[in-house]
């Protein structure tokens, strides 16, 4: 099955650094978002060097059957190692969002607040789940054990890519169908942009550079608070 990608990344209107790293390559069919943790520093070295130890495994280590939670697990190494010279007192961390299309489905590795999307038939769903205190509570909830969580901490992280090892990540596999369009974006997109208007330029873009840049110039316009990154692919 053919894909077709497009990537754009903005930083924008007031934070001094893009913290956000991307992968979008056909070649690999191979895409991810990463977003710096913000309180952390160094967060533009974080996502880059998860991104970077992804890539290096797939180009050089990968074979089938592909060991989604060994590449997992090396690059928080990389990034975890990384933290211990940057930053020794507090670490750094990403969040990591990553899509790999092979035999016939979309292979996810997921950690932290960016997130997936999938288009079908007008249908859009989310591919994945944030790691976050409400999150987590609400799962302990399910299971009968006590829970507390203040309101103003519900969106804290429990999950990064760089905490000291190991980490648990999701990994999960979805068929892919032709027609579906796809979209992996940080939370500068999420935030600012309704999952209803998600499908709706989903939906009526008429290729992954139009749609990509659309969501971009939205969140912006919204005040770009944050830093925003989308990578929208068509399967065809």
């Amino acid at each position: 099955m053919k894909l077709r990608s497009f990537a754009l990344t903005d930083i924008g209107c007031y934070r001094q650094q893009n913290e956000d790293s991307y992968v979008c390559d056909d070649g690999l069919r191979l895409y991810a978002v990463a977003d710096g943790i913000g309180g952390l520093p160094a967060g533009a070295a974080a996502s880059r060097a998860a991104l970077d130890a992804f890539e290096d495994w797939f180009v050089k280590r990968a074979k089938k059957p592909f060991d989604y939670a060994g590449a997992l697990a090396l690059a928080n190494d990389a990034v975890f190692t990384l933290g211990r010279q940057l930053s020794p007192r507090h670490g750094i961390g990403t969040t990591l969002t990553l899509a790999h299309f092979a035999d016939g489905a979309a292979h996810i590795v997921h950690v932290g607040d960016s997130a997936m999307f999938r288009l079908r038939d007008g249908e859009l769903d989310v591919l994945t789940r944030e790691h976050n205190l409400e999150n987590e509570m609400r799962e302990r909830a399910a299971r009968g054990e006590p829970t507390y969580v203040l309101t103003e901490n519900r969106a804290a992280l429990t999950r990064c890519v760089g905490q000291p090892p190991p980490l648990e990540g999701d990994i999960d596999s979805h068929p892919i169908e032709a027609g579906d369009r796809y979209l992996l974006c940080t939370d500068g997109i999420t935030r600012c942009i309704t999952p209803h208007e998600l499908t709706k330029h989903l939906t009526t873009g008429q290729t992954p550079e139009s749609i990509a840049r659309t969501l971009v110039g939205l969140a912006r316009e919204r005040g770009g608070l944050d830093n925003a990154t989308a990578i929208v692919i068509f399967a065809e």
